[in-house]
């Protein structure tokens, strides 16, 4: 899967997850915590989400806030996991 198809498909769940956030118009460099207020329970439910679109899984230790600086950091997680 290119990196280009798991941006749009996580954009996808950012729409779903994040309501407040206009997934068109997401800077995935731009600070998660900071930029979007994306908190713990949030990346959590985004990741449940992932897991499930991309056929992977998330180790309890890639489920921590502090593991992922931007959307970027989780679209390169993912690309990894599909590897």
């Amino acid at each position: 899967m290119e990196k280009t198809e798991i941006k749009d498909k996580l954009l996808e769940i950012i729409g779903e997850e994040l309501p407040d956030v206009d997934a068109a118009s997401v800077d995935t460099t731009a600070s998660l915590a900071d930029d979007y207020g994306v908190d713990s329970v949030s990346l959590i439910r985004m990741i449940v989400d992932a897991e499930a679109a991309f056929d992977v899984k998330f180790d309890d230790r890639e489920l921590a806030l502090n593991k992922y600086e931007s959307f970027d950091d989780v679209i390169d997680t993912i690309e990894k996991k599909l590897q």
